[in-house]
């Protein structure tokens, strides 16, 4: 039989499981969406340097562009 001290054990190491498996999830979308957000700054630099400073400039991006997702 078990006691109260080993079905308490057993549900924090299920706890603490749970959460470093959310923190490792976390951490993998949160480094996507920085190389994502990276790869953008990169084409938009290349965009300016191609078609020069001056011809891309806020108001050239299309106005229908929306996010995705919000936070």
């Amino acid at each position: 039989m078990h006691s109260k001290y080993e079905v308490i054990c057993e549900e924090l190491d299920v706890v603490t499981i749970t959460y470093f498996a959310k923190l490792y999830e976390y951490t993998q979308t949160w480094k996507e969406a920085a190389n994502q957000l990276q790869q953008g700054f990169m084409d938009l630099a290349h965009a300016k340097y191609t078609m020069g400073s001056h011809r891309i400039s806020q108001y050239s991006y299309d106005e229908r562009m929306k996010a995705a997702l919000q936070v």
